[in-house]
């Protein structure tokens, strides 16, 4: 199996890995850097995946292992890699410039789901 994960070159002082698409262009909206209608288009793609793709239960807990999750590439469908072009597209008008890193294994896997892994 072969893992993808979409990460922006910033360093996480919580998790010492890369932020994640999800996380980097969170902190755009969060911090009023994106317009009006981009943050209204970015609510709309987030409230997709949160529907489309299981949170894993470690965020709720404030991801007390400082994990991080990689898609399963296979488990990608279409429309999952349509509305990430969004939130890549978004992050790069602003500057954040990401890279998509891949993997075959990991030795600590803490969650798992049909999409994806969490991984310490």
């Amino acid at each position: 199996m072969t893992y993808i994960r979409f990460q922006s070159s910033e360093i996480s002082p919580y998790t010492g890995r890369k932020y994640g698409v999800f996380v980097a262009v969170w902190h755009l909206v969060r911090d009023k850097r994106v317009t009006e209608d981009e943050e209204t288009e970015y609510w709309r793609q987030r409230e997709w995946f949160e529907e489309n793709l299981p949170i894993p239960p470690f965020y709720a807990e404030g991801n007390p292992q400082r994990a991080v999750t990689w898609f399963k590439r296979e488990a990608l469908t279409d429309e999952m890699k349509t509305r990430l072009t969004f939130y890549l597209s978004l992050g790069s008008r602003y500057g954040i410039m990401f890279e998509e890193e891949t993997a075959d294994s990991f030795t600590e896997i803490i969650y798992e789901d049909p999409y994806q892994i969490a991984v310490i």
